[in-house]
Parts: structure tokens; C-alpha cells; sequence
């Protein structure tokens, strides 16, 4: 058996069982976060020798697990949690033996179905990471053993399971000796050393990959791409020219054809204007990859087309900040609306890049330096704490007046606790014994719940802390 191979597979088993242990905590946070780190440390124990690229994919991983630990929002531990596994995924892709350079946006479906078959299906080829010297016979001798040991599997968990609830002393033997239940246990492990065995396969350079083909651009005429950009063109300014009337006529012209106010206008529309610079976005992206890529008139037509419709994206970016400014200026700033606007400026970060690569000609790369972009934008996500933001500007906004949801910001996650703890004061006597009276009711419901240190992050130890302490807000 090759030393590398046995390296994998006595990584996958470490990997298994100390995932059992540490993904038992309830919520994966500082246990998930170690266990991604174990998966990190086994790619280099291992000893491939990777690329610059697959090191830097590998930091990610870690940079996305860490935002796990630093932060308690739910919003910020969906993004963390989906850029681990796009990450991940990227990093099998890169096993391959095919870089980032070169990645078009269309080929993301491709690397999900990749990732897929190396973490299902990359266990079984383990055996398959050869070097010279193979012992042939022992090699055959290991393979029969594991499929003895996986064949042995289901019988071993029925017989357990019923052997243990025909016989209480039994069973009682059994947790006395582990002192856990073993088959749950023992399927959680098998489960995690097979994913994990697969991914390192893959992350090593030996992932599973030709048999899914690559998209090919069908080369459509110019004609078909254009029906396509002219129709949204035309959409966009029919939508543009009814935003300026809006924003010329103001809530008298709202009320006499809408029967609006300026702040029920105002109220929805903008997350479905995020959503439709969006599509136009990645219309654009498809569309260029639709055409020859030989064809250098039909490229440049693209690109006029192209460049009317993104400066028409970003006035209806534009027009989405406006809603939500004059949302927030009237209601105050919430969680969904401050992702509206964390997304709006994403996605005009990547127009930008977009409307750079279409001018460079060079849209083959929009997808690596997007993906740059992202890792910045949920970085910065992370550095920034949303909650403690919108906590901050509706205290201020309080202080001058404006009303103040106590109930909405004491159901915020731990992230808000410091800063609903030091600007309580700044609302008046009453409203701060209210919020005073709401946090301390939450944090004893938290308290009261037996939390694991596996699923842990900073900020809620950090108010874990501050309740211990006595849990005060002093008001005037």
C-alpha cells in the first residue's frame, strides 16, 4: 500500500472520530471550526505538494471558519457557513489539476457536481493514490480488509441494537464500557472518515473530475445574445423612466396614481430591485459566453449593449439605496435591512469588475477576481458586527426622538449585548429599564439552557460574562 495512501486513510479515521467528537456540541461553531482546522493540517501532513493557489483556498477555508467563532449573528453564521463550503469545493475543483484563472461563471454548476462525487464518492479510490514500489499483494490484502470492515458494518448494527434492547444489563455494559451509545457513534464516524477521506483524496491532487464534461459555449450568433440584451435594455428603461417620476414628483404624484405614501412606496421593492441587478448581472455573464469566442465584431457589438446595461444596473442599484435610505431614515435600520444593503454593495463591486473585464476584454476572469471581491466583502462583514451597527444607528437615531423597538433589539444575537449594554442610558428612564428588563430576561433564558463549549463564539461568551457579572445596565 502506497505511504501516502495510508497517510489519507489514517487521516480520514483521526478526522472521523474527533468530528464525533467535536460536531456533538449542538450549534457548529468552535467545534466545527477545529474540526475544519484538522482538515487543513491533514492536507499538509499528508505532505502533497500543492500550489500557491490551493494554500491560498485553504487559508480561506480557515478565514470563513474563523467568522464562525468571532461572531453570534445568524445572518453572518449563514454567510460563513456557505463560504466554507463554496471554498471547499473550490479546493476539490483545484485537485483537478484546473486553476481559478481560468474559471467561468458558468462552469460553478460543474464544481458542485465535482465536490459531490469526491466527498460521496472519492472514498472507494483512495487506494488509487499510487507511487512507485507498491507492494500489489499487501495492497489487495488492505482493500479486502476494508471491505470487510465496511460489510461488517450492518449486521454489527443490528445485532448491537437488538442485542441491547432485549438485555437492559447489556446495554448497560456497553455505556458502562464506552459510555456512549456505540452505534451512534460508530455510524457518525464511518460517515465522517468517509467524507473526509474523499475530500483529502481530492484536495491532494487526485479528484474525480473527468468524467463530468465541461460546458462548451454553443456559439450563438450575435443576433440571439442581442434579442436577449435589447429586451432587458428596454425593460430597465421603461422601469428607470417610472423611478424619475417617482423621485421628480415625489408623494403627491404617489398618492394620485399608486394611492401610496412616500413611506409605504418605500417600504417594499428594494430587496426585488437587488434581485433584478442580479439577474441582469449574471445575463450578462451567460450571454458573453453564448458568443464564439473567436468572434471579435460580434464581441465588441456584445460590449456596447453590455456597457448601456450596466450603467443602467447601477442606477437601479442607485434607486434601491434610495428606497432603503428613506425606509431607514423614517422606520429605522433592521438585520434584513442592513443585508439588503450589505448585498447592494456587493453587487455593485461587481458590476464594477465586470464592466473593467468587459472594457480589458477580459470577462474570462470575472469569476476569479469576483471571487476575490466575496472573500473581502464577507471578511468585512465579519470585522464590522451588522448587529452592533444597526443597534448603534437606532440608538442615535432614538436619541433624537425617534421611537425605539426594545423588543426587536433584545432578540438580537450576542453581538448587540455590548452595544444595547453601553447606549441604554442614552434612551431615557423608561425605555432603558425596559430594554434593561428585556436583555437580562434573555440572557437568563440563555443561561438556563446548558450550552457546550463546542458550540461557542467570542461575543456570546463575552455576554455569557457580563450576566455572570450581575447582568446591570444602569439607567438614569
Amino acid at each position: 500500500m502506497p505511504q501516502r495512501t495510508w497517510k489519507v486513510l489514517i487521516a480520514a479515521a483521526v478526522i472521523g472520530i474527533s468530528g464525533d467528537w467535536l460536531l456533538r456540541g449542538g450549534q457548529w461553531r468552535l467545534g466545527f471550526t477545529l474540526w475544519l482546522l484538522t482538515l487543513i493540517a491533514a492536507v499538509f501532513i499528508i505532505g502533497s505538494r500543492g500550489s500557491r493557489e490551493r494554500n491560498l483556498l485553504l487559508a480561506g477555508v480557515a478565514l470563513a471558519s474563523f467568522g464562525l467563532v468571532l461572531r453570534d449573528s445568524p445572518m453572518l453564521y449563514g454567510i460563513d457557513m456557505l463560504s466554507v463550503l463554496c471554498v471547499g469545493a473550490l479546493l476539490i475543483r483545484q485537485g483537478t489539476g484546473a486553476t481559478l484563472s481560468r474559471l467561468h461563471t458558468v462552469d460553478v454548476p460543474r464544481v458542485g457536481l465535482i465536490a459531490l462525487a469526491n466527498t460521496l464518492g472519492g472514498a472507494p479510490r483512495v487506494r488509487g493514490l499510487r507511487e512507485r514500489g507498491d507492494d500489489t499483494h499487501r495492497d489487495q490484502t488492505l482493500r479486502a480488509l476494508l471491505i470487510g470492515a465496511a460489510l461488517s458494518v450492518p449486521p454489527i448494527a443490528v445485532m448491537t441494537a437488538l442485542l441491547t434492547a432485549s438485555d437492559p444489563v447489556f446495554k448497560d455494559l456497553l455505556q458502562h464500557i464506552f459510555g456512549v451509545n456505540l452505534l451512534s457513534h460508530l455510524l457518525i464516524v464511518l460517515l465522517l472518515a468517509w467524507i473526509a477521506s474523499g475530500w483529502l483524496r481530492a484536495t491532494c491532487g487526485s479528484a474525480i473530475g473527468a468524467s463530468i464534461p465541461e460546458m462548451r459555449s454553443p456559439a450563438l450568433p450575435f443576433v440571439a445574445v442581442g434579442v436577449v440584451l435589447s429586451t432587458l435594455i428596454a425593460v430597465l428603461a421603461a422601469f428607470l423612466i417610472t423611478q424619475a417620476r417617482v423621485l421628480f414628483g415625489g408623494e403627491a404624484f404617489l398618492r394620485s396614481t399608486a394611492h401610496l405614501s412616500l413611506a409605504e412606496y418605500a417600504r417594499n421593492g428594494f430587496f426585488q430591485m437587488i434581485l433584478a441587478a442580479g439577474v441582469v448581472l449574471s445575463t450578462l455573464v451567460v450571454t458573453e459566453w453564448l458568443l464564439p469566442a473567436d468572434a471579435s465584431a460580434e464581441h465588441n457589438r456584445y460590449r456596447r449593449l453590455a456597457m448601456a446595461l450596466l450603467v443602467m444596473v447601477a442606477a437601479l442599484l442607485a434607486s434601491a439605496t434610495t428606497r432603503i435610505a428613506l425606509y431607514v431614515s423614517r422606520f429605522g435600520l433592521s438585520m434584513d435591512r442592513a443585508l439588503a444593503i450589505a448585498v447592494i454593495v456587493w453587487v455593485f463591486a461587481a458590476v464594477i469588475v465586470f464592466a473593467h473585464c468587459v472594457l480589458q476584454h477580459e470577462t474570462d476572469r470575472f469569476f476569479p477576481r469576483v471571487l476575490v471581491l466575496t472573500v473581502v466583502w464577507v471578511a468585512s462583514l465579519n470585522v464590522m458586527n451588522p448587529e452592533a451597527l444597526v443597534t448603534r444607528i437606532n440608538i442615535a437615531r432614538a436619541a433624537t426622538g425617534a421611537p425605539f423597538d426594545v423588543t426587536y433589539h433584545a432578540r438580537l444575537s450576542a453581538d448587540a449585548v455590548p452595544t444595547l449594554v453601553h447606549g441604554a442610558p442614552q434612551l431615557g428612564a423608561v425605555v432603558c429599564r425596559q430594554l434593561r428588563y428585556a436583555i437580562t430576561g434573555a440572557r437568563t433564558q440563555t443561561s438556563d439552557t446548558t450550552r457546550d463549549w463546542r458550540s461557542t463564539d467570542l461575543d456570546e461568551a463575552q455576554a455569557d460574562a457580563w450576566y455572570d457579572r450581575g447582568a446591570l445596565i444602569n439607567c438614569p
